[in-house]
């Protein structure tokens, strides 16, 4: 059976200590990489490969699990996350799988369910704890996936929030594009409204975090 590598990151030293072993008494898992918080585990996704990273959520002293879930994301997207927390709140999972979370395991649930998570997950599969019917896990899942959709720019809205960001005015693009200033600017107020965002330097930084600020030619 083939060994499942996992990065641990969680703040109390006892938790993660007590985690480690158990895991380690497993025949097919082994902890390659341990940290006390989100940016101790970002650092060490550089230099190891983990099958599976399993993180808390509440690590004040650091960057918090969300915080991490997101930059893991953005940084690691072909390494899936495992959040394991003592918070039972229905707020919490539906953040998690808006947030990219491959499963969620409360603290305080049985540790076959975190075997079963883990197994699950790294063969390419979801899991949430059964505490959370799984009604509720697919009705939050429709629901995250509506709000991604409605998230999502036509294709002119991104010609627009692109030559917008590479700095060019709303006359410059009308010109451009071959049509008028104030379709211009409704279609930057529509994808400004979509990613949420208030301020022509957000939408900058939207367009170099998604790279879009590549060489261009408009259609």
């Amino acid at each position: 059976m083939q060994t499942i590598n996992i990065l641990l990151i969680e703040d109390h030293v006892i938790v993660r200590s007590g985690l480690t072993l158990f895991l380690h008494s497993q025949p097919s898992i082994k902890v390659i990489g341990e940290a006390a918080d989100g940016q101790e585990g970002l650092k060490l996704l550089h230099v190891i490969r983990p099958d599976l990273i399993i993180t808390d959520l509440s690590m004040p002293k650091g960057m918090d699990g969300f915080t991490t879930l997101q930059e893991i994301r953005r940084s690691f997207p072909s390494i899936p996350v495992l959040i394991l927390t003592m918070y039972d709140d229905e707020i919490y999972v539906k953040q998690a799988i808006r947030l990219g979370a491959h499963g969620l395991v409360l603290k305080q649930t049985d540790t076959n369910q975190l075997l079963a998570a883990i197994h699950a997950i790294t063969q390419g599969h979801k899991y949430f704890d059964t505490t959370f019917p799984a009604d509720l896990i697919a009705r939050f899942q429709r629901e995250v996936t509506e709000e991604d959709n409605k998230k999502t720019l036509t294709a002119r809205e991104e010609e627009i929030v692109r030559l917008t960001a590479r700095g060019y005015t709303n006359k410059e693009i009308s010109e451009q594009l071959f049509i008028s200033v104030k379709t211009v600017e409704n279609h930057k107020t529509s994808a400004m409204k979509k990613l949420q965002l208030t301020t022509r330097a957000d939408l900058v930084q939207y367009a170099i975090e998604h790279g879009m600020l590549h060489v261009y030619k408009p259609t």
